[in-house]
């Protein structure tokens, strides 16, 4: 591999449109399964994955959900980058999956959705805090413990707690 061939491109695909309750299963498994720091990185990952194309649908059910989805993107890309330089995924070219056009989330599903991905964020962080310490390589902990914090920003994101550069219109 040189540095104009990049290894593997991670962009886990996701055939079927994603749901509140699918975001929940990971968080659960985030939550509960013993994970060394590569592994919760990639579960991290993931989620974050999830948690996007979750965030896509939820954007269609209102302009609310709209603007915050916006806000949100920030906090997604940044925390691509990063998991970007740890050592788990020093050879791998992380991309979010994409779709174009996401079936908009059924009316009677937005609150769980939000609840479902202000949840990942917090047991994304409290996990990467606790397997952070335990990392083997300096790279994992430095993204483990420093986007402990920028994971934080997902959930506020969502719940209209983060502020954009972009106007926001009511």
């Amino acid at each position: 591999m040189t540095p104009d061939t990049p290894g593997d491109t991670s962009s886990p695909a996701f055939p079927e449109p994603v749901t509140p309750a699918r975001l929940r299963g990971l968080t659960e498994d985030l939550r509960t399964d013993a994970l060394d720091a590569p592994e919760a990185l990639k579960r991290v990952w993931s989620g974050l994955c999830l948690a996007r194309l979750l965030g896509l649908r939820l954007a269609q059910a209102d302009p609310t959900w709209q603007q915050r989805r916006l806000n949100a993107e920030s906090v997604e890309h940044q925390l691509a980058h990063d998991l970007g330089t740890s050592a788990t995924f020093a050879d791998t070219a992380l991309a979010f999956p994409d779709d174009p056009t996401p079936d908009p989330l059924p009316a009677d599903e937005v609150d769980d959705a939000v609840a479902a991905l202000v949840e990942f964020s917090g047991t994304a962080r409290q996990r990467m805090l606790a397997v952070a310490p335990r990392a083997t390589q300096w790279h994992d902990e430095r993204v483990l413990r420093h986007d402990s914090l920028v994971i934080r920003q997902l959930g506020a994101a969502w719940l209209g707690e983060r502020g954009s550069y972009r106007l926001e219109t009511r």
